[in-house]
């Protein structure tokens, strides 16, 4: 059990890094095609490319999705069909694009470190946004919560009007990933997660197709332009990446699991450090550290203390 437990948290390590990388393509893209028609490229594709690794893994291992239900409460049964997938993935998707559509605009505006980080805050509301459904929280997760918000506080540049707009729009976005989360988490209790996924991400790229259409001028060029942008996040931000995640949550610790996804904050810092030349200042810097800090200590909590 425990080498099941050091693979699937070496994958979770992986996916966090592709995810954290994956904001410097995010970024570079930008100088070539329109934030929605980059999403439709994306998700569209990458969602016909996860349908051949579904249908492996669903031959290679049938009882993949069963073991990965959280305590299966009420001993609901999993729905495997695509049919029946169809409903709950189209709505997960609607939640991606609009998340995935705040953050990609964001990158007009803000540095893919600062997006990073600050997408990271979605671990965090998690918890928040579960309250009103009636998850229990602790006083962990608030003193982690207060101590991000603090450092958001020290990260944002009040005198730079057009980095203040991205980084409200990042923040907007890491809100509609939290209620995408809590979604997909009510969600893989009844529903085949492989098929949810591979839905969200076609229903995601035909809304971003069709959105683009309406309020951009898409153009083929552009895409060829951002090729190889595309080519990474939908191979390895979304096939692979997302893959991995599933395949983990198998035997990763929850607790380690939280801490290892918090990463992926920290590899967009360092990638838009060393590939695309962003360099934070003291300030931002110590931003940074307390959001890193409040999401562990938030996660700590909630796998020390009365976890619900």
């Amino acid at each position: 059990m425990k080498r099941k437990q050091v693979q699937a948290e070496i994958l979770l390590l992986l996916a966090a890094l592709f995810w954290g990388l994956a904001f410097v393509p995010q970024k570079v893209a930008m100088e070539h095609i329109e934030p929605l028609a980059f999403n439709a490229w994306r998700f569209f594709l990458g969602g016909l490319l996860l349908i051949p690794i579904v249908s492996w893994l669903s031959r290679r291992a049938p009882d993949l999705s069963h073991e990965m239900q959280p305590g299966e409460e009420g001993g609901h049964r999993v729905a495997h069909s695509w049919r029946a997938c169809l409903p709950g993935g189209a709505i997960l998707g609607f939640w991606l694009f609009l998340g995935a559509a705040l953050q990609q605009a964001s990158l007009l505006y803000t540095t893919a470190g600062r997006a990073g980080f600050i997408t990271g805050f979605y671990l965090l509301l998690v918890p928040v946004i579960g309250l009103s459904l009636g998850h229990k929280t602790n006083r962990w997760t608030w003193a982690g919560i207060g101590l991000a918000l603090l450092g958001l506080y020290w990260l944002a540049d009040f005198s730079e009007e057009s980095q203040l707009v991205g980084d409200l729009m990042v923040f907007a976005s890491a809100f509609v990933f939290a209620v995408q989360v809590l979604s997909a988490d009510y969600l893989v209790r009844r529903y085949d997660a492989l098929r949810l996924a591979c839905v969200q991400f076609l229903v995601c790229g035909l809304l971003s197709a069709v959105a683009s259409l309406i309020v951009e001028q898409p153009s083929l060029q552009s895409a060829l332009d951002a090729a190889w942008p595309i080519a990474y996040m939908m191979i390895f931000s979304t096939a692979i990446a997302f893959t991995f995640q599933l395949l983990a949550q198998r035997h990763a610790a929850p607790s380690h699991a939280t801490v290892i996804m918090s990463l992926e904050s920290v590899f967009a810092l360092l990638a838009g450090w060393l590939l695309l030349h962003e360099v934070l200042s003291g300030r931002e810097l110590l931003g940074c550290g307390l959001m890193l800090a409040g999401m562990l200590v938030s996660h700590y909590g909630n796998h020390t203390g009365t976890h619900h």
